[in-house]
C-alpha cells in the first residue's frame, strides 16, 4: 500500500467521520487528562494531513478567521522568548494549538456535507447525555464508599464541562424530544444544576444560568421577563440544593467579598497592582506560577496558593501580554460580529443551531470569568468548538428555509 493511498484513505475517513472527534472529548475527560490530550493531538495531526490535497476544502474560505487565529498563535508563541520556563510554555502552546485547531476544521467540515450540521448537533446532544449519566454514576460510586476513599466533592466531582454541554442537550431535546420535550428539558436543567451545586462549583452554576438564559432568548424566543425568571429560578435551585458555597463570606468577616470569591478578587487586585514586566508580551504562557506575590493570598488566617488567576482574560493578559489578549479579543469579536450581521438572514433551524452555539460560548465565558484559564480545555477546546460553529453560521449563505422542527407548528 503506497503512502498516497494511505493518505487518501485517512483524508476520506477524516471528512466522513473523523472531524466529529472533538465533540466526544468531554467523555474522554472522565477517563483522565492524558486521554483527552492524546485524542486532541491525534485530531489535530489528522486534520492537518487531511487539509492537504482535499478538493473543495481550503482554509481560504475561512480567511479572516484563519488570519486572526494565526495571529493569536503567533502572539502567544512570542511570549515565550525570555520567559522563566520557556519549555513548559512551549509544551502548553502545542497542546493549546492541538485543541483549538477545531476553530478552522469544524466550519470546513460543516461546509463539506449537507448533513454535517445535523450529525454534529446530534453527536453533541448524545455526548451531553452520556457525560451527565456518567457523572451521576461516578457520584453514586464515590458517595457510597465503594471507591475506598473519603468523599470530597471539590476534588472528585467534575462539573466544569456542564455549562458547555447544557445548551446542546437542551437543543437535542427541543428538536427531537417529542411532545414531552418540555418535561425532559426541565429535568435536564435540574440534573445539571443539582450536580454543579453538589460539587460546590459556583463558576459552573453561573455558566449554567447564563447558558440557560441565552438559550431561552436565542432558541426559544422568550421575552426578557421569562429569561430573567428562568435565570433567577435556576440560581435559586442551585442555592437551595447546596447553600454552603454561598456562605463563604463568613470565613473572613474583615474581607467578606474576598472570602465569598474564595480569594479570586485578591489575586486579581494583586495582578493589577503588579502587572507583567513585559507589558506587550507578558510573562510567557504557563509562567505566571513563577511570579512572586501574585498567586498566593491569606484568607481566614490561612495562606493559599493557586496556579493561575482564575479568569480567562486576566490569565491571557498576564501571560501573553497586551498583544496576546488583543488577538484573542479580535478573534472573538470578529466571529460574534459576523454572526450578528447574518442573524436575521438565517433560516429558523440555522438560527436555532447558531443560538445553541452562542449559548454554549457565553456560558463558557461566564464560567471562565471565575474559574479556568485560557489554556484550560474548557476554553482552548470547548470554546473554540463554539467559535468554529459560529464562524460557519456567520458566513452561511442565505438559502431556502429549513423545515421547521417544532412539532407544535407543523
Amino acid at each position: 500500500m503506497t503512502l498516497t493511498l494511505v493518505h487518501d484513505r485517512l483524508r476520506a475517513a477524516f471528512w466522513r467521520w473523523g472531524w466529529l472527534l472533538p465533540v466526544v472529548l468531554p467523555l474522554a475527560t472522565l477517563a483522565g487528562r492524558g486521554l483527552f490530550n492524546v485524542l486532541s493531538s491525534v485530531y489535530a495531526l489528522w486534520g492537518l494531513l487531511s487539509l492537504w490535497g482535499t478538493p473543495n476544502v481550503s482554509v481560504r474560505s475561512e480567511r479572516p478567521v484563519a488570519l486572526l487565529y494565526g495571529a493569536l498563535l503567533a502572539t502567544w508563541l512570542l511570549s515565550l522568548p525570555g520567559a522563566v520556563d520557556p519549555e513548559r510554555g512551549l509544551r502548553l502552546w502545542l497542546l493549546v494549538f492541538a485543541q483549538s485547531l477545531v476553530v478552522l476544521l469544524l466550519p470546513l467540515a460543516l461546509r463539506n456535507s449537507a448533513r454535517a450540521a445535523e450529525q454534529c448537533f446530534k453527536a453533541l446532544a448524545l455526548t451531553a447525555s452520556l457525560v451527565l449519566g456518567a457523572l451521576y454514576l461516578m457520584l453514586f460510586y464515590q458517595q457510597s464508599g465503594m471507591s475506598g476513599e473519603p468523599f470530597d466533592p471539590l476534588t472528585q466531582m467534575r462539573e466544569d464541562s456542564l455549562p458547555f454541554l447544557l445548551p446542546f442537550l437542551l437543543g437535542g431535546l427541543w428538536w427531537h424530544g417529542g411532545r414531552r420535550r418540555g418535561v425532559w428539558m426541565v429535568l435536564a436543567v435540574l440534573a445539571m444544576l443539582a450536580y454543579a451545586a453538589l460539587a460546590e462549583g459556583r463558576a459552573a452554576l453561573l455558566g449554567l444560568v447564563v447558558g440557560l438564559a441565552v438559550f431561552g432568548w436565542a432558541v426559544l424566543n422568550w421575552r426578557w421577563y421569562l429569561i430573567l425568571l428562568a435565570a433567577l429560578l435556576a440560581l435559586a435551585v442551585g442555592i437551595a440544593i447546596n447553600s454552603g458555597p454561598f456562605r463563604k463570606a463568613e470565613m473572613d468577616a474583615a474581607h467578606p467579598l474576598d472570602a465569598f470569591t474564595a480569594g479570586r478578587t485578591m489575586i486579581w487586585r494583586q495582578a493589577l497592582a503588579q502587572p507583567p514586566a513585559r507589558p506587550w508580551r507578558g510573562v510567557g504562557m504557563g509562567n505566571v506560577v513563577h511570579v512572586t506575590g501574585v498567586l498566593h493570598f491569606e484568607l481566614g488566617g490561612l495562606t493559599h496558593q493557586v496556579k493561575h488567576l482564575h479568569n480567562v482574560l486576566l490569565d491571557a493578559w498576564y501571560e501573553t501580554g497586551l498583544l496576546g489578549v488583543a488577538a484573542l479579543l479580535a478573534l472573538i469579536g470578529t466571529v460574534f460580529g459576523r454572526l450578528a450581521g447574518r442573524w436575521r438572514h438565517l433560516s429558523d433551524l440555522d438560527r436555532q443551531r447558531a443560538g445553541v452555539l452562542l449559548a454554549a460560548a457565553l456560558a463558557l465565558l461566564a464560567a471562565g470569568s471565575l474559574s479556568f484559564s485560557y489554556t484550560g480545555r474548557q476554553f482552548a477546546c470547548y470554546f473554540f468548538i463554539c467559535l468554529g460553529g459560529l464562524s460557519y453560521y456567520g458566513r452561511l449563505a442565505t438559502g431556502p428555509a429549513a423545515a421547521c422542527t417544532d412539532p407544535d407548528k407543523r
